[in-house]
């Protein structure tokens, strides 16, 4: 098999880079292991939420350009960060996904889970958004819980909502068909909660139980179990309600991320991009400072060719890096990996401080060519969480990092 970039990854990363890529009509691979770690995001994207100091940063914008070298905003330089932030959007909205916030110059506050606000730079539509922790759209709120779902802590989320001088009520509804599922609690999770809410007759009782105990309530805050295969089940229980209605993600897995990342893949698809599902790389050949092909472990006897190579393969979670006694490793390649020689300071004892192992990854160039034995590739980059020089964590640029990087090489390419 021969292509004309091959991207080894199915995350965030790697599915732009690939729509990128096959819109302007590259024939594009993407090979991908198994699961996303999108399935467990929050619906919500990170162009920088904070700076190196902790603060909370309102304009991204104005920060970037104080950031460390090493970072990989940095290294795309402002100009290009503002030129892949203003295209990121257009991609999400070609794929069926509107959002809340589009401009890159100003983050505003996402809930999480946990009630938490924190500054994000795109939120999904229909998720609970907020400009300012001054500025409120309602002064009565209801949070919906479902009896017996725990992963979607109502008094919490209430409880931010009070703190924000709004006045909130909780309503519990009891369904049967929901309780059901807590006979077995490994699949008692908010995408099995989605797959019944896709019932009419589900969706209908529901709807009925929460505008029987709603009152005078302006907004209705629901846990985000709706929309896992599509927007239709979202403007049924907002039609039903008759009042507004946003969502909260869950407790992992979101669906929210599995909404997302289903939006993506099809848009790729629907571009003429190639899966290889079920692929994990094996290593590469090279010569000549080039990678000739990579191989597969479901295709053992087959070199997959290509003129350009992406790595997306992402960080630790997703086996992008590998560690042990002996230090770092990239696996496919063996390409160069910054991190620190003594492992005794690879993490902090406080879980809250800021770990040095968050800021490891691969090294590259300016221009994310990976780099091996010292020497970049010149067809091989590599891009998202996979580099080195930020902390996601304690910046908030996961997702940010993962669609702008991507573009960077979308273009180059």
């Amino acid at each position: 098999m021969r292509f004309d970039v091959i991207v080894i990854g199915g995350g965030m990363s790697a599915i732009m880079c690939g729509i990128a890529l096959a819109t302007s009509g590259k024939r594009v691979a993407l090979m991908v292991k198994g699961q996303s770690k999108l399935n467990f995001s929050s619906g919500s994207i990170d162009l920088l939420g904070y700076d190196e100091d902790g603060n909370e940063v309102e304009h991204p914008l104005d920060v970037i350009e104080s950031l460390s070298p090493r970072h990989p905003y940095s290294k795309m330089g402002l100009a290009n960060v503002v030129h892949n932030a203003a295209m990121a959007p257009v991609i999400l909205e070609g794929a069926g996904l509107s959002f809340y916030g589009r401009s890159s110059d100003r983050n505003h506050y996402r809930m999480t889970p946990l009630g938490l606000l924190r500054p994000t730079w795109l939120t999904l539509d229909d998720y609970v958004a907020i400009d300012s922790q001054k500025t409120l759209s309602w002064n009565k709120v209801t949070v919906v819980s479902m009896h017996s779902f725990l992963d979607f802590p109502a008094d919490f989320i209430a409880s931010s909502f009070t703190r924000l001088g709004m006045e909130c009520d909780v309503c519990d509804i009891k369904l049967g068909t929901v309780d059901k599922l807590t006979s077995n609690p490994t699949v008692m999770r908010s995408t099995a909660v989605a797959k019944l809410m896709q019932n009419d007759g589900v969706l209908n009782d529901f709807a009925r139980k929460i505008r029987s105990k709603v009152g005078d309530a302006e907004m209705v805050v629901l846990p985000a179990v709706f929309g896992l295969d599509g927007d239709d089940t979202i403007q049924k229980i907002a039609k039903q309600i008759k009042l507004p209605v946003r969502f909260v993600s869950t407790l992992p897995p979101s669906v929210a991320g599995t909404r997302l990342l289903s939006k993506l893949r099809k848009r790729f698809v629907q571009n003429g991009g190639t899966f290889l599902l079920g692929s994990m790389v094996k290593t590469g050949k090279m010569a000549g400072g080039r990678v000739l092909s990579v191989q597969a472990k479901n295709f053992p006897d087959q070199d997959i060719e290509a003129d350009h190579f992406v790595l997306a393969t992402g960080s630790f979670m997703n086996g992008g890096l590998m560690s042990n006694s002996a230090g770092i490793r990239e696996p496919i390649f063996g390409l160069d990996v910054e991190y620190l020689e003594n492992r005794g300071e690879w993490s902090k004892e406080n879980l809250f401080d800021a770990q040095p192992y968050m800021e490891f990854g691969v090294k590259t160039d300016n221009e994310f060519h990976a780099i091996k034995d010292g020497q970049p590739i010149e067809n091989l980059y590599a891009i998202g969480s996979i580099l080195s020089g930020h902390n996601s964590l304690k910046l908030a640029d996961d997702t940010g990092v993962a669609m702008l990087t991507a573009l960077q090489v979308a273009r180059q390419i």
